[in-house]
């Protein structure tokens, strides 16, 4: 019940008279309350697939009005990880107040992208297709993983030397979509899987980047973000003749949210955005 409360943001109080209120309504305990939490008997099994009927009805109504407003207002729920919150969505999210100040966004920070559908979000951005397939998905950036140490560390050992640069102990961030072992190739189609200990694992870039500009490790780094800071002199560019896989950073939505104006319009800002930070990465 707790859980529950703070995931949709209703007193836990509240979430528990509506549950009195629906037992009463429906006769009999939708739930046996159990040490370990609430576990649903078999009349709220029952009544499950009515309550997610019940809940698309609500969703297609919400959607409808919202698609039939001309301009953009109303909400604009958004999820995304620390880093790309950061760098794609924050930009995104200050052009969208200016042009449309009556939408009012918010922006969950989480470490997984989760189903838009499950968290009623109206876009979350993640990294390759999502694995459902009624969602809707676009992308918004194509970046080549690449291996960054920090510029003092760099001075300590051979950058071309493997074994020097994987000693200096991986930081592995440990998201979704993304593989805890570290394949390179070279131009010639060489291919070398790093796969030695992490020294740490972290669930989001942007802590892997703050351990890299402490000055310790090496970090496998979407070049879009680890890009910019060598050109700032922070990182350098480790293994330079080895580079990582291609990843997408893709922008996902339940079915038809496009329609509605404010995801519409703060969707194409993304992609303008993204489009940016593409001829950013070629810039000299």
């Amino acid at each position: 019940m707790s859980a529950a409360a703070r995931r949709h943001g209703i007193a836990k109080s509240v979430l528990s008279r509506a549950v009195g209120k629906m037992e009463g309504a429906a006769g009999g305990p939708l739930f046996d309350r159990t040490h370990g939490g609430m576990v649903p008997t078999s009349l709220g099994r029952g009544l499950l697939p009515v309550a997610n009927r019940a809940l698309e009805v609500a969703r297609d109504a919400q959607e409808a009005m919202r698609s039939a407003q001309g301009t953009p207002q109303g909400t604009l729920r958004i999820a995304a990880s620390a880093l790309s919150g950061q760098k794609i969505v924050a930009p995104a999210i200050a052009r969208m107040a200016q042009l449309h100040p009556q939408v009012a966004t918010t922006l969950v920070v989480t470490g997984h992208g989760p189903d838009p559908m499950e968290g009623d979000l109206d876009l979350v951005l993640r990294i390759g297709s999502p694995p459902q397939p009624y969602l809707v998905s676009r992308k918004l950036i194509a970046s080549r993983l690449v291996p960054y140490v920090h510029r003092t560390a760099a001075a300590r050992i051979d950058l071309n030397d493997v074994a020097a640069v994987e000693g200096m102990g991986r930081i592995v961030i440990a998201v979704e979509g993304v593989s805890a072992d570290w394949e390179l190739s070279d131009e010639h189609g060489n291919i070398r899987i790093l796969r030695s200990r992490a020294l740490v694992k972290v669930g989001d870039p942007t802590v892997a980047l703050g351990i890299l500009t402490a000055g310790s490790g090496v970090a496998l780094i979407p070049e879009v973000y680890g890009g910019p800071l060598v050109r700032a002199g922070v990182l350098v560019r480790a293994l330079p003749n080895w580079i990582g896989p291609q990843m997408e950073i893709r922008a996902v939505m339940p079915p038809r949210r496009a329609a509605i104006p404010a995801v519409a319009v703060f969707l194409d800002i993304l992609m303008e955005h993204g489009r940016a930070l593409a001829e950013d990465l070629v810039r000299p």
